[in-house]
């Protein structure tokens, strides 16, 4: 059976959004999960708390508890998660996150999820389109504009984070709807299709889920 591992920057199992993944990537393909902050308590976890000028990351803990983390301080973890998992022979890893990070040394592929759903973004409009994205956190706003900006200067973003009040999930879809969006992005791995369908059923404009595309992009080059 081929092997691939998933890198959470926050505790594995992902059971929220890896379960789900693992249907579209098949079940002839063995997945291995391993966490940044695997083994640590809820309050060890707040060592990883960011601090001024740091990137700002969501994630959950392995009860499902929301965290805050810096992704500069989750980079040495990340790196023994990649070798923990190239020890085990896997065919490819996928990081759980989109954000920007560092080259990981791997005998084998890292796939990451920001460069996968930017250029697929970039081959759907152009910069005559309006484009809505969905952030987990505020403080992300003005790096998701400059990642999406080259694409179109049209964005609406707003935030809603896939582990807190779904109230807020049917706000932000009002927003993208009055906004006239011709293209919304979940743009966090968090976000699975369950989150997916409110925003599905208040508007009439594809959607664009972070994790359901990487999992079929998985699917694909382990076909």
């Amino acid at each position: 059976m081929k092997k691939i591992g998933i890198i959470t920057i926050g505790q594995s199992p992902r059971v929220d959004v890896v379960n789900e993944m693992g249907q579209m990537i098949g079940g002839h393909i063995d997945i291995i999960e391993r966490g940044a902050l695997d083994g640590l308590s809820l309050e060890q976890a707040k060592a990883y708390a960011p601090e001024k000028e740091m990137m700002p990351l969501c994630t959950r803990m392995k009860d499902g508890t929301e965290v805050m983390v810096a992704k500069e301080k989750l980079i040495p973890g990340i790196q023994d998660a990649v070798d923990e998992l190239n020890q085990k022979q896997v065919s490819a890893i996928m990081l759980l996150c989109v954000g920007d990070f560092p080259k990981f040394k791997s005998d084998c592929l890292i796939v990451e999820p920001k460069r996968v759903v930017v250029q697929s973004v970039a081959g759907l409009i152009d910069e005559h389109h309006h484009l809505g994205i969905l952030l987990p956190v505020p403080e992300q706003e003005a790096w998701a504009r400059k990642t999406f900006g080259p694409i179109t200067k049209n964005i609406t973003i707003t935030e809603a984070s896939p582990y807190s009040n779904p109230e807020k999930l049917k706000m932000a879809a009002d927003t993208f709807k009055n906004a006239g969006c011709d293209l919304m992005v979940m743009f966090c791995m968090g976000f699975n299709k369950t989150l997916a369908k409110v925003f599905r059923d208040q508007m009439d404009i594809p959607v664009m889920v972070s994790s359901s595309m990487l999992a079929r992009v998985m699917a694909e080059i382990m076909e």
